[in-house]
Order: structure tokens, then sequence, then C-alpha cells
């Protein structure tokens, strides 16, 4: 199988300073993630490079012409209604919203900041696959270090799962935090590390990581690279990956025949 690299975005509202006690609008919410959002596509258009978008139906709603222009090159996930809100009913409801307003079939599903999810409800609600999980340990967020971290079946709703890419034995984490906190150099060698080892790759990001992130209360390791030094920073990773490997969306990169032989052979 030749080497595939699954780019992948949360398309939200940037909620993340309420988590530290940082007051912030609704309205500045979305803005915060245009700005972003505007750095990222110019980005991904410039190198033809198709993703996968797991959007806020609400985010959706509020910039349908944005969302139904993203939807012809890459591919449409959903992320729930609200990231800052869930109810399972969101599970059904997101799906609806985001198909009538992208006009696409949404097939994925990403769970906000990756908590559990019910992958049974997801199945009855017309998913095809989760990309939930971050196999690896995260203080105060989950420890999945029993967890495959690799693509599997999932036994009781016989449902793909793709986890976010880790490194072998030590599982190191290939997250947005990693990227923004690694020197280029050493983020680079565990590209290198997991695609030699899993034939993919697969990295998530947000598109509100390419705004100017400077004037928030937010953690140091969150804001120290943002806006123009981030875009910079991101347009070096999609140059180094463009050398390894053929970018791919989820939804086809589950369609090739060595995948669906893997996961034929990996029920957990």
């Amino acid at each position: 199988m030749k080497r595939k690299i699954l780019l992948t975005f949360d398309i939200e509202e940037f909620d993340l300073p309420l988590e530290y006690n940082c007051p912030i609008s609704a309205e500045k919410q979305i803005e915060i993630s245009l700005e972003g959002f505007y750095s990222m596509n110019k980005l991904l258009n410039s190198y033809s490079i198709p993703s996968t978008c797991f959007i806020t139906s609400h985010f959706a709603e509020l910039n349908p012409s944005l969302m139904q222009d993203l939807a012809k090159k890459n591919e449409i996930g959903s992320h729930t209604h609200m990231h800052s809100h869930f109810e399972e009913s969101d599970i059904e409801k997101s799906k609806i919203i985001l198909e009538s307003v992208c006009q696409v079939k949404v097939s994925g599903f990403r769970m906000p900041r990756l908590q559990k999810i019910d992958y049974n409800r997801l199945k009855t609600a017309g998913y095809t696959y989760d990309s939930s999980l971050n196999p690896t340990f995260l203080p105060g967020r989950y420890n999945n270090f029993k967890m495959p971290r690799s693509i599997f079946i999932e036994s009781s709703s016989k449902l793909p799962i793709l986890p976010m890419s880790v490194s072998p034995i030590i599982r190191f984490p290939m997250f947005w935090l990693s990227f923004k906190n690694l020197p280029l150099s050493l983020y680079f060698a565990f590209c290198k590390q997991c695609l030699a080892h899993d034939s993919y790759l697969h990295l998530y990001f947000h598109p509100w990581e390419f705004a100017d992130l400077r004037s928030f209360r937010i953690p140091a390791y969150i804001k120290r690279v943002s806006g123009e030094e981030y875009s910079n920073r991101f347009e070096k990773l999609l140059q180094f990956l463009l050398k390894q490997a053929e970018f791919s969306t989820i939804s086809s990169f589950l369609e090739e025949p060595e995948i669906r032989s893997i996961l034929a052979k990996s029920v957990v």
C-alpha cells in the first residue's frame, strides 16, 4: 500500500478560552475561527491538498457558502452541533444539518475534545466510521494506553475506528499541541516513524490555530505559535509531508483494498 497522510481539521467555535476562565463572546468565537479558517484554506488550496474536516453544525449554519465551497475539495464529517455543549441528539442532528448545508454525504464523526462516544449510537445514526480516539495518555483528559494505536473495527458496533497517530512503543501523540511545541525537526522525525510503522499518518489541527491568539489569557503552550508565524510553520509541514506520502481523505483511505483487509482482521 502506498503511504497515506490523513490531514484532518476540527472546524468549530473557538470556545477554548472558556476552559481557562477567559470570557469570550459567541460572536468572537466565530470571528477567531473564521480568521484562522481563511489562512488554513488558502494553504490547502495553494498545495491542492485534500483534507477531512469535522465541523460543528452550528458553525456550518452560520457560514453556509464557505462550507459548501470547502466541501467541493474536502471530506466533511460531524463534530456534533456545538463544541461547548453536547446532547446525544446532536449525533443525528449535526449529521442532518451538515448534509443539508454542505450538500454532501457525511460519513465520519469526531467528538469534541476526543471524548468517549457510544459507537452503536453512531452506527444507528448512519455514520460509517469514528475518529474520536487518541490512543495515548493526556493528564486530565484521557488514558487510552490500552486501546489499539492503529485502525480497527469496534466489536459491538462493527464500526471502523481510526485513532489519531501516536509514535510506536511510547505512544507520543502527534496532535496539534505537539506540532506547536516540538522543534520541527523532532516532529518531522516522529512523522517519519509513524509512516514507516503504520504506512499512514493521521493528524488533526484547528483553524483557530492560524489566528492571532496572543491577546487571550490562555496557556503559553497553546498560543506561543499562532497567526502568521503558525501559517509559515504549517506550510513547512505541508512541504515536508508532500515528500513523504500521498494525502487522502479518511473515506477514500477506508476504501483502499489493503485497509479493508486490515480491518477484516482487527476486530477489538
